[in-house]
């Protein structure tokens, strides 16, 4: 796939100079930011406020004894995505830290997240 982007002139000079500085291709590099972007955007969004929300409220359900069978289906579905969505964050997590070639714990606290706290 060929992608044509426009820069303004500046931020194109800064490109072609980080992509020296790193001995990398322009293209490379801009790819590799791209790619940047999106595991950014994946790492920030692992837990939706609403999802977090509604299951919160189902555990309080829970505890107080009052869950239906519905209800603790729907819970053991939330908690089981969430599960998987913490093992991809920290895939996500785990790239980028090898992009930037820094550990996952400092890139973490380099961007100031937090592992997704257990229910």
């Amino acid at each position: 796939m060929t992608l044509t982007i426009t820069l303004e002139p500046e931020m194109e000079a800064r490109f072609r100079d980080e992509a020296a500085r790193e001995g990398l291709p322009l293209e490379q590099l801009a790819a590799q930011r791209l790619l940047e972007a999106e595991l950014l955007w994946r790492i920030h969004t692992a837990t939706p406020e609403l999802e977090t929300r509604r299951l919160h409220r189902l555990l309080r359900r829970r505890t107080a004894g009052i869950l239906t069978e519905a209800e603790q289906t729907q819970l053991q579905t939330l908690l089981d995505e969430r599960e998987q969505r913490g093992a991809q964050r920290l895939q996500d997590l785990t790239q980028l830290s090898h992009l930037r070639a820094m550990p996952v714990r400092r890139l973490m606290e380099q961007l100031g997240i937090r592992p997704i706290p257990a229910p």
